[in-house]
């Protein structure tokens, strides 16, 4: 595709959804399409959050006005990570493999990280808008007339299905709720979201949106911190007195919530203000009413990476808020796959 087709399409795109999505196109001159997400505060979530600038758009010390989420989830095409609507979304791949294949797109593409989804949720639940999605078996669980078509073009409207094509559900699933919005953010496939794990149940993360750049480290030695529960500043791994997940309990410095119980039911026990500001902001605690019933799911044991939102089988537990650490880096399943990301 020649530079000035690409250049028409990004402004037919632009012009036609009046600046809510855009498009970028991939070393093989593939397009990939993107809601443009603006810079946000804090504060503009409401109490609990703290002040400055959502950590999502904040790219090695470098503020950005936007950061580009893909409208779908990411599909395989010739060896490239894409965005486009139509296709089967690329699962049963583990972390690693999901970060290499994006980073390989082209510079600027990246996996949509856990800063940017928690962006993405916790702008959602600022709006009073928790989107619906493929969570019943190929509908919504509590909207049975919403559905999609599978990866064979068949309508899901009976039930039995698995994932859907992306594009292919309603327009009310989209957030924000209009046909230029992010897509199967409930349901679907789970979605891996670099830039935060556990290690023994230890909250860690790779600070700000750093993840996104292809020069950071994201394996198991990487620049990891963790979070002191009584500052909220982030320290070495390991270091006393850090934030930890546990299933039970009351020990200061814990967020505590039972796996598979809901997000929402999650109580902080030791942890300052400070410290709960920012793990609300990174979609790591429960951020308060309003919330839906999406699902909590963790592993206290080794390295866990974060999957988000939810698969096509969840129910009620998916949801742009649904968090799993529940397995290693290495793991691959059916149910899991991406998003494509991408930041100037």
């Amino acid at each position: 595709m020649s530079a000035a087709i690409q250049a028409d399409l990004r402004n037919q795109v632009e012009t036609m959804s009046r600046g809510q999505m855009t498009v970028r196109f991939t070393n093989k001159g593939q397009p990939s399409f993107f809601y443009r997400l603006k810079k946000f505060t804090l504060d503009s979530l409401g109490a609990g959050f703290g002040t400055g600038t959502h950590p999502a758009f904040i790219v090695d010390g470098v503020e950005k006005d936007e950061i580009l989420i893909g409208a779908h989830q990411a599909a395989e095409l010739d060896g490239e990570m894409v965005s486009q609507a139509g296709r089967v979304p690329r699962a049963s791949i583990n972390h690693d493999d999901a970060v290499t294949l994006a980073r390989n797109t082209g510079a600027g593409f990246c996996v949509a990280t856990n800063a940017m989804y928690a962006a993405v949720a916790l702008s959602a639940r600022a709006a009073g808008r928790f989107p619906r999605g493929n969570n019943d078996d190929g509908r919504a669980y509590n909207a049975l007339d919403e559905w999609g078509i599978d990866d064979n073009g068949n309508p899901t409207e009976g039930g039995g299905a698995t994932v859907i094509r992306a594009g292919s559900g309603p327009v009310a699933w989209n957030y924000p709720p209009t046909p230029f919005g992010i897509q199967n953010l409930n349901g679907n496939v789970w979605e891996w979201s670099p830039g935060q794990r556990t290690v023994g149940g230890e909250i860690q993360i790779i600070p700000d949106n750093d993840a996104v750049m292809a020069a950071t480290d994201l394996s198991a030695t990487g620049p990891w911190q963790a979070i002191d529960a009584a500052t909220g500043a982030l320290v070495a791994p390991g270091t006393a007195g850090t934030v930890r997940y546990a299933t039970s309990g009351t020990a200061d410095g814990t967020l505590v919530c039972s796996s598979g119980s809901e997000f929402s039911s999650m109580v902080a026990h030791g942890v300052s203000e400070t410290a709960q500001q920012k793990l609300k902001a990174l979609g790591l605690m429960q951020p308060g009413a309003p919330l839906e019933q999406d699902g909590f799911y963790i592993s206290l044991s080794g390295e866990r990476l974060p999957i988000r939102g939810g698969s096509w089988g969840s129910g009620s537990r998916a949801g742009v808020f649904a968090l799993a650490l529940s397995n290693a880096r290495s793991f691959a399943s059916a149910h899991i796959g991406f998003r494509p990301a991408f930041v100037i």
